[in-house]
C-alpha cells in the first residue's frame, strides 16, 4: 500500500490520503479484507498528523470503502460490482477539467475531441 502527501499540493493532505486509498481499494489493488495500517503508521509514513489521517479514514468508511472492526482495526470493503463502478466515477475530477477548459475558453466539443485524442494515444 502506497500513500503519498504532497505538502503544497491543492488539494489538503487528507483528501490525497483518501483518494489514493479509494483508488487502490476500488481497483483492487488493496483487496476486500485486506487490512489497512493503523492510522499512526500512515501519519508517520506521510508525515501529516494522525487527525489528518483520521479524518481521511472517516470519509473512507462514510462511503462504504472500508469497515471498522473493533479492536482490530481497519479493512478494506467487500465492493459489489454496482458499488465498484459508481466508486470508479467519482475518482474522475471532472470538475477540475471542467472548470480549467472554461477558464481557457474551450467550447465542449474542443474539451471532447481533447479528450479522445488523449484517450487514443494513452
Amino acid at each position: 500500500m502506497n500513500i503519498t502527501v504532497l505538502p503544497n499540493a491543492a488539494r489538503p493532505a487528507y483528501m490525497q490520503i483518501y483518494e489514493q486509498l479509494s483508488e487502490q481499494i476500488i481497483s483492487g489493488k488493496i483487496a476486500a479484507g485486506e487490512a489497512l495500517p493503523p492510522i499512526r503508521a500512515v501519519a508517520a509514513q506521510t508525515g501529516v498528523s494522525v487527525i489528518t489521517v483520521r479524518s481521511a479514514w472517516e470519509r473512507l468508511e462514510a462511503d462504504g470503502l472500508i469497515e471498522t472492526r473493533a479492536g482490530s482495526g481497519c479493512y478494506a470493503a467487500d465492493l459489489s460490482l454496482h458499488d465498484r463502478e459508481k466508486h470508479k466515477k467519482r475518482l474522475l475530477p471532472l470538475s477540475d477539467l471542467i472548470r480549467a477548459a472554461k477558464k481557457a475558453g474551450l467550447t465542449s466539443d474542443e474539451v471532447n475531441e481533447l479528450i479522445r485524442r488523449e484517450w487514443e494515444n494513452y
